[in-house]
């Protein structure tokens, strides 16, 4: 979930999820959460691919992506495919790491995937 929470293990700490986590099954497709221009694509270890979308003012992010099918300036519309959710050998999750920004200022992705904003 987003937000800071309870370590599930170490009684004192805690952690910060920046967007949402959602699992799936193995090869689903990841979809643009709403219209905007591709701004950035890239890759990093422990994320696999990154898609950024630009939406006016706002940024979703869509990591831990197997592939990815569109192109940086490509224009988007909502649901629109943008790639395949990795799914990890080791224990077999597949699970899209979710986020949205307004400027430099992280929002709670869950609002967009349920329409209340």
């Amino acid at each position: 979930a987003f937000g800071e929470h309870p370590h599930p293990v170490l009684k004192y700490v805690k952690v910060r999820n920046n967007g949402i986590d959602i699992s799936t099954e193995k090869s689903a497709a990841a979809r643009a959460v709403f219209i905007g221009k591709v701004s950035r694509i890239m890759s990093f270890p422990n994320l696999n691919n990154v898609v950024i979308i630009r939406h006016g003012e706002y940024l979703s992010v869509y990591s831990n992506l197997e592939s990815v099918i569109v192109k940086d300036g490509q224009d988007v519309t909502t649901k629109q495919i943008i790639g395949t959710v990795h799914t990890n050998t080791e224990d077999s999750k597949t699970e899209l790491h979710f986020e949205i920004w307004l400027g430099k200022t992280i929002q709670n992705p869950q609002d967009w995937i349920t329409g209340t904003n």
